[in-house]
């Protein structure tokens, strides 16, 4: 069995310690094992796989980032081959700015900008669908996952993996392009299915490294 050395960045505050459970549950429903360790600073390890997870402000999120010098680690890590996961606010920074803080830049490691959701009742908060466009996910497709957020990306068609829908607006969900990925819901608080997609997500790793 694959043991992947999973890493979580923790320079952003958001519910870490779930995200970390749920890395170590999802492993029973692959074939591979997860070893996980929080990064609270810039890692002198390599890793096969790191999560950027993040809520709250996005330019509270970059300045953190900056600080630890995360941002050019993430840059580096990137360029060299690191599979890297954006989840929440983490998906939404790995992009190059948001209207949320307009002179902050994001990490650009993907094209597009962040924008507020048009309904009149934010955040969206609870259960909703995403529909997924890809082979990796396909089979998530119309499930329901967990969303905390009031702002949305908005970006090139070509790396979109998945949409969702909230009071009449269609959102990218999921984003993939290289070795990036990115879910603006919580699968660590998405119960079983959750923890199946991540499961997916780790098995669809063993293809990349």
């Amino acid at each position: 069995m694959k043991l992947l050395n999973i890493g979580i960045i923790s320079a952003i505050p958001g519910n870490i310690m779930n995200l970390r459970r749920g890395i170590e549950k999802a492993s029973e429903f692959s074939n591979i094992s997860a070893s996980v360790e929080l990064i609270d600073r810039v890692p002198k390890k390599s890793f096969d796989l790191i999560f950027l997870p993040g809520v709250g402000h996005f330019g509270e999120g970059m300045a953190r980032l900056r600080k630890s010098n995360f941002d050019e680690f993430l840059r580096h890590y990137v360029e060299n081959g690191g599979l890297l996961i954006g989840v929440c606010l983490g998906m939404q920074l790995l992009f190059e700015g948001s209207e949320e803080a307009p002179r902050v830049l994001g990490l650009s490691l993907l094209h597009g900008e962040v924008c507020k959701l048009k309904a009149k009742r934010l955040p969206h908060m609870g259960w909703n669908t995403v529909d997924f466009y890809d082979k990796v996910f396909g089979e998530f497709s119309g499930k329901y996952f967990y969303f905390v957020h009031s702002y949305r990306v908005k970006c090139g068609d070509g790396m979109i993996s998945g949409f969702t829908e909230y009071s009449g607006e269609k959102f990218p969900s999921v984003v993939r392009e290289g070795n990036i990925v990115g879910f603006q819901f919580h699968p660590e608080k998405s119960h079983l299915i959750g923890l199946k997609l991540l499961g997916r997500l780790f098995e669809w790793s063993l293809y990349q490294l």
